[in-house]
């Protein structure tokens, strides 16, 4: 009994995150890509899939504030971020916290501006009597800049645990002041030139879009199809470089387009619950098969390159928040069809039901099926033996 019990606090104790623990640049680099597509994903996906069905419920109050928090969601997708890695390097609580803090508060999600003697607060009608900080949260922030200061706390924290002992008694003091205060300084110092260098990725890729529009949309499916299968967040590339209008109907069909392969392969060979994951969106699972088999990927290019052809051809569009989902919650299909308020403002054309079932359906399920065939039985690159895999 003893023995075990000496097993599972080495077990814990190796899992720590503090000065013992061994930071390597593999393990550092995925752990930050990895919790930063779970934080992103949690902000991002529940109002993106819940909008337009509570719409149905028009003023409905309960309808109203649900729409309103899970709006709200996409604000605080910085402080999960911050969480969310803080998780991946199983922190203690108090450095969790700190790093929630110093990535929300430095990534762009919430504003705060002084305000004169006498403004109307708008939610309680009260006036201020002496000027004071407004607090505003709209949109996600800059999503690169997050993870890019949620790296630098990680590394802050561990530097801390490792020369400073942690701080000590007084890291419940010391900790969010020193870490979490200064970690959002730099991040907030930095941020005008992060956003300045994913402002300028975006405008470069939407122009390209709008003066090569076929090339670009297979461009960027083919980029999307492979990134959807990595460590990387498709919907969090997406938000950091604001894609929008036709490449994020592009982005979608990328997506979708390596989700048809990876149903055909999966249905014939895993766990019915394994395809279904797949289909609800769990494609990054099946990381460990195809990269077993790198040669696996050229089909999804393939297939997200035939699939991109209707999106140029019906002007298939899209917001960033709707660029990386695919068939995910039916995100991207519904927002190429739906646009209302401010979403007009990058969604200036909506597609009919006949173009969304061609660009969404048929044509990335029969580019799907002929590519497979095509890698399975006339090239024999792989077999659906290859996409084994457990969830």
């Amino acid at each position: 009994m003893s023995f075990w019990f000496e097993r599972l606090i080495e077990y814990y104790d190796e899992r720590i995150f503090d000065g013992s623990y061994e930071l390597k640049f593999k393990d550092f680099f995925f752990k930050v890509l990895s919790g930063s597509a779970q934080g992103i994903l949690i902000g991002v996906l529940p109002s993106a899939v819940m909008k337009y069905i509570l719409k149905m419920f028009g003023t409905a109050q309960w309808a109203l504030d649900l729409s309103a928090i899970l709006t709200l969601f996409s604000s605080f997708i910085p402080l999960l971020i911050g969480l969310a890695i803080a998780m991946q390097f199983r922190m203690k609580a108090l450095d969790a916290g700190v790093m929630a803090i110093a990535v929300g508060a430095s990534a762009g999600s919430v504003k705060w501006a002084m305000a004169p003697a006498g403004f109307v607060n708008p939610v309680t009608g009260v006036k201020l009597t002496a000027p004071a900080n407004v607090y505003i949260a709209a949109g996600a922030g800059d999503v690169i800049n997050a993870i890019i200061v949620a790296a630098v706390a990680v590394l802050v924290i561990w530097l801390v645990s490792k020369y400073l002992k942690g701080f000590g008694a007084v890291a419940i003091i010391l900790s969010p002041i020193v870490i979490g205060g200064g970690v959002a300084l730099f991040g907030k110092a930095i941020a005008p030139y992060v956003a300045y260098i994913t402002t300028w990725v975006g405008d470069a890729v939407r122009l390209a879009t709008d003066l090569q529009p076929l090339p670009m949309s297979i461009a960027i499916a083919m980029a999307f199809s492979f990134i959807i299968i990595t460590p990387i967040s498709t919907v969090g590339i997406a938000l950091a470089i604001a894609l929008s209008g036709l490449g994020a109907g592009a982005a979608g069909a990328g997506v979708v387009a390596t989700t048809v392969i990876l149903l055909i392969n999966s249905w014939k060979v895993n766990k019915k619950g394994t395809t279904v994951a797949i289909f609800l969106g769990a494609m990054k699972g099946m990381m460990p098969a195809i990269f077993k088999k790198p040669i696996m990927i050229l089909s999804f290019l393939v297939a997200a390159a035939i699939s991109a052809i209707p999106v140029a051809i019906f002007n298939v569009q899209g917001t960033p928040t709707s660029a990386g989902f695919g068939w995910i919650g039916m995100v991207s299909p519904i927002q190429s069809m739906i646009a209302d308020g401010a979403e007009r403002d990058i969604v200036t054309h909506t597609i009919g039901a006949f173009p969304a079932l061609l660009t969404w359906l048929i044509v990335p399920a029969i580019a799907g099926f002929v590519v497979d065939m095509l890698f399975t039985k006339v090239f024999k690159l792989y077999t659906p033996a290859d996409f084994e895999q457990d969830m």
